[in-house]
């Protein structure tokens, strides 16, 4: 039997945004899924190996900072888990690459998806890593479509 819930959100104009969790009746871990095709800024040889280092660090610091600032947070920082996926060795100058990141956050207490108080924390997160990482990054513009 499939309890789990999936919401996908367009509030945001250059990324894919979904969040859900595996069991809506008890849910204690949520997951966010941004995605975009990224494509490079910059016309030059860049080991983009390190440059997405750089981003997947950054996002784990910036949600670490957050939950870290907000002690009324409902998510439990210490077992967040971060998963930047872009393949470097397709990346070009002129050609987009698909972009997924997978937030999972996990909850202090246990409580359904579907409770309204869950939307705006949510929202700040999502909000936070769009707007902290990915909107002004110095070597990808982000899309939401291949072309």
């Amino acid at each position: 039997m499939k309890v789990g819930k999936e919401v996908k959100i367009d509030n945001y104009e250059d990324y894919n945004v979904v969040f859900g969790s595996v069991n809506d009746k008890h849910t204690q871990a949520i997951y966010i899924n941004i995605s975009a095709w990224a494509e490079p800024k910059i016309n030059a040889d860049i080991n983009y190996n390190r440059v997405i280092k750089e981003i997947n660090k950054n996002l784990k610091q910036t949600l670490f900072d957050s939950f870290n600032l907000n002690i009324d947070t409902e998510f439990v920082k210490d077992k967040t888990i971060v998963d930047l996926d872009i393949r470097e060795s397709g990346i070009k100058y002129g050609k987009r690459s698909f972009m997924c990141n997978e937030i999972t956050l996990f909850l202090k207490n246990e409580t359904q998806l579907s409770d309204i108080r869950m939307r705006p924390n949510l929202d700040k997160v999502i909000g936070l890593v769009i707007n902290s990482i990915f909107k002004d990054n110095k070597s990808f513009k982000f899309h939401k479509k291949k072309k």
